[in-house]
Order: C-alpha cells, then structure tokens, then sequence
C-alpha cells in the first residue's frame, strides 16, 4: 500500500508540472495588458494652504464622504428630496404624498440628531487607526480632537435643518393642524438651534469615549457580532444619552430662564432666545471638553488601539 501511494502521488505531481508548464507557455504568449495609469484629479473642495488645522480635518473627512457616495449621487439624492417636496407642497398638505414625506421628515429630524452621531463615524472613532500618523502631525491636541468633530457635525447639522423646513412645510395641516403658526414657527426654529449643540454634544461624548476607553469602541464600520456586542452598544448608547442629558441641563435651566424672562414679551417667540441660551452654554460645555481631552489624545497609548484582523 505504501509502494502504490508513493507512485500515486509521483504520477499526480508529474501530471501537475506539465499542466503548471503548459499554462505559463500559454501566459507568455498571450499579449500584454496594458498597465493602469491613475491620474490626479480634483476633489472639488479646495484646502487652503493656510488657516486653522481643524479646517483641514473637516476638508479629510468631507472629501472621503464625497469619494465613498459620489457627486453624482448626493446631487441626485439632493435633487429628489426637492422634487418630492415642490411636489407636495403643490398637490396641497393634507395630500397622501405631503403627509409621508412631512412623516419620513419628521423622523429624519430625530434621527439626526439623536441616532446619526452613534452611526456617523468619520472622526476619532476611525482615525484611531492611523494613530501613528496622527501623533507625527505638528497640531494640538485639542484641536486635533475639535478638527475630528467638525465635519460629522456640520453634515448631520444640514440635514436636520433640511428637515426641520420639510417638516414644517408638509406637516402644518395634518399632525399640528391645532397650533397656531407663531408657535409652530418658533419650535421649529428652536429646534434648528438646539440642534447643532446636541449633535455635538453627542459626538465630544463619543469621541471622548474613543480616547479614554478605546478597547470599547469599535474602530472604523467594523461590526462584532453577538450578544456580547449588542450588549456593549446598548450600554454605550444609553450612557452616552445619560451624560448628554446631564450636560444639556446647565444650559436646559439658563434657556429656561431666558424664556421666562421673556414670554410676557414676545409670546411663542421667546423660544427661540431660550434655544439660543441653552446653545451658547453646550458650545462653551464642547469647547472646554476638547481642550480637556487634548492629555487623554497625548497619552493615549499605540498598543491600546485594537486594530480590526
């Protein structure tokens, strides 16, 4: 039985080099491909050579944005989404195709604001994996950290003021047919202002997260599986909703104040004063949570950051 496998297993390897032979026979007489030639073109969003180094964080980030989904298709989704609303506003609110859009409006508003800074990740949470480059680069701490929040948070701002007016504009005559139109103008543009402090607010805490308990957070779109995972990013998501609750109450209790102050005065209207107030202290509250993160970013160890297999 051994003397047959041996002779087996000669013929099977003779067989493979004449087979392996004839296939890099046929390989060389085959015509050369040509080889790729990549050229350098415009990414269509110019950078200054000069200027504050948390604009050339925001310029990395919107450009990978634009790369992953394409001019072509944020125009065309820019495109439909006005269609649809000229087309409502026209076919009158209390029309079936106002009622969905001023609806998925609706819940576009609160994504953004709420969920979107969990799910957009174009700051510290993927860029920890090229932390070596990042600590050879000549800037801040604190403004490394300030530049990683810029970009997720202006984007997801735009889309929830796009919102908020589709929103107001579809859904005056169905869901809030019973508020006046000085206190839906007023929520609304309360609301607006509120939310860039929120997003942000959510995206310091998320970030901070990042630099502080870096094996907790995943690193760039990688998604583990399992209960385990699912577990951890419940805890994550709720405790991330704890801390923006507690640090929205300083400026929750000065909006309050404003308002109060000023409701007598200029009615519905006075929210938005309110909003400001609330606004200005969570911007104050961000900017002195990324100074104090600037020693976390400075200390943070290379061989913390678990890089995905």
């Amino acid at each position: 039985m051994l003397l047959a496998t041996v002779v087996w297993v000669l013929q099977i390897d003779a067989a493979f080099e004449d087979t392996a032979v004839a296939i890099s026979q046929r390989k060389a007489q085959q015509p050369k491909k040509e080889t790729v030639r990549y050229r350098v073109r415009s990414g269509g969003l110019p950078l200054a050579a000069h200027g504050r180094p948390e604009l050339a964080f925001a310029w990395k980030a919107a450009t990978q944005t634009i790369r992953v989904f394409g001019k072509q298709s944020l125009v065309r989704i820019a495109g439909i989404v006005l269609s649809l609303t000229i087309v409502g506003v026209m076919m009158g609110r209390t029309s079936g195709l106002a009622v969905f859009i001023g609806s998925f409006a609706m819940m576009a508003c609160f994504f953004a604001v709420i969920l979107a800074p969990q799910t957009l990740r174009v700051d510290m949470r993927e860029d920890l994996r090229h932390l070596e480059a990042l600590k050879t680069w000549p800037v801040r701490a604190a403004a490394v950290v300030r530049g990683q929040l810029l970009w997720p948070g202006l984007l997801l701002t735009a889309i929830a003021w796009v919102a908020t007016v589709i929103a107001e504009l579809l859904t005056a005559g169905t869901m809030f047919s019973g508020m006046s139109v000085a206190w839906r103008a007023s929520v609304g543009a309360a609301y607006a202002i509120l939310a860039p402090a929120l997003i942000f607010g959510q995206l310091t805490i998320h970030n901070a997260m990042a630099l502080l308990f870096p094996a907790w957070v995943p690193l760039g779109y990688q998604r583990p599986r399992g209960l385990d995972a699912l577990g951890q990013r419940l805890i994550t998501l709720f405790g991330v909703w704890l801390v923006l609750i507690i640090s929205t109450v300083p400026g929750a209790v000065a909006g309050a104040i404003v308002w109060f102050a000023f409701s007598r005065v200029m009615g519905p209207a006075a929210l938005i004063p309110g909003a400001m107030a609330c606004t200005a202290i969570m911007a104050m509250e961000v900017l002195l949570a990324t100074e104090a993160l600037g020693p976390a970013y400075e200390q943070i160890d290379l061989t913390a950051v678990e890089r995905a297999e």
